[in-house]
């Protein structure tokens, strides 16, 4: 078959071809016999195709396309939330919180309470007197403390 005829033949054959494009491929097959011979076979196999087709197309069974629908929501992948929503993993996630919290509030007071163990500041140790020792200065009291600093001689 020539490419004048092929280029246009779906066209041609249903009817739908233009004007000046259907008057070039009837010219060509006037012409050329091999082609009309072509043409006048796929037009049987047409007409046989177009006795096959249902008078009545069919109706799909009823709840068809809710089951269609279904389908395709279970095959969707599940969002991202549902994952932290599962009472498995939300279970977990709340023990994970909770022991983190729990370990960020033992070093949070473990640190508060170095500072206050460690030791007398240099201020206590210039204001003490001499003669007691270091560790019997209260740390508490801050009237002693302030009692000590203003009447400390040198």
């Amino acid at each position: 078959m020539h490419s004048i005829v092929e280029s246009g033949l779906e066209d041609f054959l249903a009817g739908s071809a233009r004007s000046e494009e259907r008057i070039r491929i009837e010219a060509h097959l006037q012409e050329c016999a091999g082609c009309r011979r072509e043409v006048e076979a796929m037009k049987e196999m047409s007409d046989l195709f177009s006795c096959l087709r249902s008078p009545d197309p069919p109706v799909p069974d009823p709840g068809f396309y809710a089951r269609v629908a279904q389908r395709i929501e279970a095959q969707q992948p599940a969002p991202f939330w549902a994952g932290i929503l599962e009472p498995v993993f939300g279970k977990r996630m709340a023990l994970a919180s909770l022991l983190l919290l729990a370990t960020l509030g033992t070093v949070l007071i473990s640190r508060e309470t170095e500072d206050y163990v460690a030791g007398p500041s240099p201020e206590m140790i210039l204001a003490a007197d001499h003669d007691s020792p270091v560790d019997v200065i209260p740390v508490n009291n801050r009237d002693q403390m302030l009692f000590t600093l203003v009447s400390h001689t040198q």
